[in-house]
């Protein structure tokens, strides 16, 4: 129980005063109602908004919150289907029957019926060679026998290349082989079911494997079920960072929502934090309110590399702490310092990159590279999300520091080539049919995500809601300015960085001003002979296109720099010279 009363200046904003609140819920009782959940009273606190965003959490200093959890049954249980053990033993024999009439001897030797799809194990036959013997019955005619001289395994390649030729067989779609499936010695075909089934949550959030993982870890996350009826789970803290791609209406913000959701069942705002970024302004702006959030929903570009800038911030700070404990982690800080100066998790969540990578540019590119880098020992993860996962989008550094991947079904080979590195995506159904590749495994497995409905999200964000009392997360101060935000990134050419302002700091600009820019320039036309290109004002100024054009133009007006270079503007031929001679007179 805790002790009521008002917020000093170094408490929280939420403050709980209600008798028995710290006893937790029992998935082994009855469920309790969920629509009165205790209530907490809210003070105003003393600090700025500065003051609490600047701390390593705003729950800092406050006494043990006792959290509820939210129970098991706030989710809807998944019915019972049948499954067609005729239907699977009818495409078995067609199987066997369509690679036999290739040449190919194969037995189906086991079948793992999925949601989406049912996985088929093939165990290679034989490639035989016989040998032609004729000799004379007992009647003195002339016998023809064969005789087996040799055999060798049927090799998996001639069965992976015959995929269309089962598709068509079967009338399917496509047709997925998996040669092996992993710790056995069978060829897996994943043929796809005609009736597909919903993978729901709750069952996936009460199976046996996510009950051992959430034990050991903060961040387990249900994936849903494998091609085999197996579920699939996770831990967000050996990802570290996830990519997410997928098209429009193939399963993407679905599964967004069901990670935010699971985590939610099982963490409370002292273990997980939360900032969310959705561009689109419909998809994550349902969780506004819960107390897990750092900051209200950011549905601005502006926003979005502000947020990032304090991600900046705080994993600083927070690598700074680790070093005077002297630990690697922040699950060994935690242990060391225990629950009164323990660290949260922190969890960026993007649902849209492609839209922040259009209006931010480099800026946003560069400081979530940063982050990706070096913010797993500090116990900051990425989750980011896009639709079109085209090289502009997912560029070469974003995905050299995003190992863990996932893809839902794209429109072509290239997309699924730029995220998985490796086809198959494009052959996807749909409807939260994915692709999951892990760091340690070289090859992609199918995976059916789970399905959260609209209404189940809406009760668990009430559930916390009404915990937390109205409490509503402070905005992020300006760390950066409008003019920081553009395509030409982070840093300007003097080395100077937008970001390095303090909190209560103006908005630095983005470039040097126009005579430091000047000055540099003419120092390089001198260097040079006046022999200087765009290209070269470009690398050596760390500038764009039209402004090193321009910059060059004045250049010529000053007589500094030669007019002739090849593929100069037409306007600008001979102005150079005309300019150094009517000064010289």
């Amino acid at each position: 129980e805790s002790e009521p009363g008002t917020m000093d200046g170094d408490e929280s904003d939420v403050v709980d005063t209600e008798e028995g609140d710290g006893e937790e819920v029992d998935d082994e009782a009855p469920p309790e109602p969920i629509i009165s959940p205790p209530t907490r009273t809210v003070t105003v606190s003393e600090r700025s908004p500065e003051e609490i965003v600047a701390s390593r959490d705003p729950f800092t200093g406050l006494p043990p919150v006792q959290w509820k959890f939210p129970p098991l049954e706030i989710f809807s249980i998944e019915p019972e289907q049948e499954i067609d053990h005729d239907a699977h033993l009818k495409t078995a024999r067609a199987i066997e029957s369509t690679l036999e009439e290739y040449g190919i001897e194969v037995t189906v030797a086991e079948v793992r019926p999925g949601p989406t799809v049912t996985l088929f194990g093939l165990r290679p036959g034989w490639t035989r060679r016989f040998k032609e013997i004729k000799e004379r019955g007992p009647d003195g005619k002339q016998i023809s026998r064969r005789e087996e001289v040799g055999r060798v395994r049927v090799k998996v390649d001639r069965i992976a290349a015959l995929d269309r030729d089962l598709a068509l067989q079967l009338k399917a779609p496509s047709v997925r082989i998996e040669a092996p499936i992993p710790g056995t010695n069978l060829i897996g075909i994943e043929v796809p079911n005609s009736v597909p089934q919903t993978v729901y949550i709750h069952s996936q959030l009460g199976s046996e494997v996510f009950q051992r993982l959430k034990a050991r870890t903060k961040l387990a996350v249900p994936l849903g079920k494998g091609s085999g009826g197996e579920p699939e789970v996770a831990d967000l803290t050996k990802m570290p960072h996830l990519l997410v791609a997928g098209a429009t209406g193939s399963g993407k913000s679905v599964f967004i929502n069901s990670l935010i959701t699971s985590l939610l069942w099982h963490a409370t705002p002292q273990d997980v934090r939360f900032i969310m970024v959705d561009p689109k302004r419909v998809e994550l702006t349902i969780y506004n309110g819960i107390p897990h959030l750092i900051t209200p929903v950011v549905v601005d570009a502006n926003k979005a590399v502000n947020a990032l800038r304090w991600l900046l911030m705080q994993m600083e700070e927070r690598l700074e702490a680790l070093s005077e404990v002297g630990v690697r982690n922040i699950a060994s800080y935690n242990r060391k310092r225990g629950d009164v100066e323990k660290m949260p998790y922190l969890i960026l969540i993007v649902d849209e990159l492609a839209d922040l990578m259009l209006t931010a540019g480099k800026a946003f590119e560069q400081a979530l590279v940063r982050l990706a880098q070096m913010g797993r020992a500090t116990g900051i993860h990425l989750v980011v999300a896009t639709q079109r996962p085209s090289v502009d989008v997912v560029t070469g550094l974003i995905k050299a520091n995003f190992p863990t991947r996932i893809s839902f079904m794209v429109t072509s080979l290239v997309d699924s080539r730029t995220i998985l590195d490796s086809a198959g995506a494009e052959k996807l159904l749909g409807r939260g049919d994915m692709l999951y590749l892990p760091q340690d495994l070289a090859r992609p497995v199918r995976i059916q995500s789970a399905f959260v409905s609209e209404g189940e999200a809406t009760s668990i964000v009430t559930f916390w809601k009404n915990q937390a009392g109205g409490f509503v997360p402070p905005e992020l101060p300006d760390l950066v300015g409008p003019e920081g935000i553009g395509l030409r990134g982070i840093g300007d050419a003097s080395g100077n960085d937008p970001f390095s302002t303090s909190i209560a700091g103006a908005s630095p600009s983005l470039s040097s001003g126009p005579g430091e820019m000047m000055d540099r320039a003419r120092e390089l036309a001198e260097l040079y002979n006046g022999k200087v290109s765009t290209s070269l004002l470009q690398r050596r100024l760390a500038i764009g296109y039209p402004r090193a054009a321009r910059i060059r133009d004045a250049l010529v007006e000053e007589g500094l720099a030669m007019a002739e270079i090849p593929n100069a503007p037409a306007e600008t031929q001979g102005r150079g010279r005309r300019r150094a001679r009517q000064d010289a007179e």
